[in-house]
């Protein structure tokens, strides 16, 4: 099996700008796959995580209402939580109950939907883990490869602006370009919208926030979850995105984002530290003109399947997903078998840990590297660099997604030359032809004659 990404690494499209939550599976529109898949969703990820070293926090999730008229919709989510197989939730009504769970919240907020198994988790880190398991286990990437065409005969004959390739199967999880994609077979049944939604991301900050918080979505705002602020599994708080519809490669951020977002997220908390604001960035959902997601064989093509519109919860539902995509492979033909070598098991990189002195000093002896702080915002050691290098990562972006170096308050000030110079011993290239991310983002000049 061939995966063919047309970025330098993988995983840089929506999978990357999403705001890492296992959704419990309460939430979405009445016999939706959105709705029907998240529980079972939730429940393996859980359990492939484990095998994964994936790291996951359950946190729980709050529903927050501040008007006591909306406590009847609070009913409504519990009441098909219940019908979709949704443990552990209970409605809390009382302010003071509430501040119980979180301290910070408003007094107007009356009642709240508590869902207990919703978690937390890292985007980059499971699409990485996701990688590096497939790859062990004989899956093969090609980088940098936009498709262009795709000929549709007895076999599919799949042109890049760098290879051809011939394949008897297409899965088509495409992104923002599903559409685009399928049309290339001439399947024109589906639509894909871009909506951006933009995020901020605060300094770590202990004990302000401590579960998932959503607003109670109500009338045109059904289609997203709103405004939400979490923790994120490394100690930041996320507050975002909000929705505004967009094109395939708009990436901006705006000053008018800030203002909405902060005045609808202030509607539900109090002294939100906004002043510790690090960074800025805007995701891209793929929305179907159905609004749920499309998985299943094209009309045109039943060999060619199409896993189109996986915006939240996708990433709850991946594994369930797959098991889906493996049984319409399999209906249409496809003699799939069992890898009897198949490792269902990735370890992690091991990280520095400044609060384990005794582990560090393990790390130590393994490896002097660990000694040498190449992050100091994220304490991130030159030894975790190299091992990332060795996984795959080939620009400073590769770097950031796997060990979090450039992440940090500084946002690289401190770190980026180091990681730099690292990437071109490692790699024995010119450090003029280190990227950010590929496709000409070149951070260092050609040198000047003498």
């Amino acid at each position: 099996m061939i995966v063919l990404e047309k970025e330098a690494d993988i995983g840089w499209g929506t999978t990357k700008a999403n705001s890492g939550i296992i959704h419990a599976g309460y939430a979405g529109e009445a016999e939706s796959l959105k709705l029907r898949l998240s529980p079972r969703g939730n429940k393996l990820f859980r359990k492939n995580a484990q095998e994964l070293d994936i790291p996951v926090k359950k946190l729980g999730s709050l529903v927050n209402a501040n008007n006591r008229s909306q406590i009847a919709e609070l009913e409504k989510l519990y009441t098909c939580g219940l019908n979709n197989g949704v443990p552990n939730m209970r409605i809390i009504k009382g302010n003071k109950k509430i501040r119980e769970l979180e301290p910070n919240i408003k007094d107007e907020v009356c009642a709240s939907l508590l869902a207990k198994d919703a978690c937390i988790v890292s985007p980059y880190e499971t699409v990485n883990a996701l990688y590096e398991n497939s790859k062990a286990n004989g899956i093969s990437f090609l980088f940098n490869n936009n498709v262009i065409k795709i000929e549709n005969n007895e076999k599919f004959l799949i042109h890049t602006d760098q290879a051809i390739i011939e394949t008897e199967y297409i899965i088509n999880a495409a992104g923002l370009f599903t559409d685009n994609i399928a049309a290339m077979i001439g399947d024109t049944s589906f639509k894909i919208e871009a909506v951006k939604g933009q995020y901020f991301l605060i300094d770590k900050e202990e004990d302000y926030i401590r579960h998932i918080n959503f607003p109670l979505a109500t009338g045109k705002n059904k289609r997203s979850k709103g405004i939400l602020m979490a923790p994120t599994i490394d100690g930041n708080i996320l507050i975002g995105p909000n929705y505004v519809r967009s094109d395939k490669d708009d990436l901006s951020t705006e000053d008018r984002n800030y203002r909405e977002i902060t005045d609808k997220i202030g509607k539900y908390f109090d002294n939100i530290p906004f002043d510790r604001v690090i960074t800025s960035f805007s995701g891209l959902r793929a929305v179907s003109d159905t609004n749920d997601f499309i998985i299943s064989p094209s009309s045109v093509n039943a060999k060619f399947i199409n896993v189109a519109g996986i915006q939240s919860p996708g990433l709850t539902c991946i594994f369930v997903i797959s098991k889906m995509v493996v049984d319409m492979l399999k209906e249409a033909g496809s003699k799939l078998e069992n890898n009897k070598k198949f490792n269902p098991v990735r370890y992690g990189i091991k990280r520095f840990n400044q609060n384990d002195p005794i582990r560090n000093n393990v790390l130590f002896r393994e490896n002097k590297d660990y000694a040498n702080i190449v992050c100091r915002c994220e304490k991130v050691t030159e030894a975790e660099v190299v091992e990332a290098i060795k996984r795959g990562a080939g620009t400073l972006d590769g770097i950031k997604f796997r060990t979090r170096a450039g992440m940090g308050r500084c946002q690289g000030g401190y770190c980026t030359l180091r990681i730099l110079k690292i990437l071109s011993r490692e790699l024995n290239v010119p450090i003029e032809e280190i990227t950010k991310k590929g496709d000409g983002s070149y951070i260092v000049g050609e040198r000047a004659k003498q």
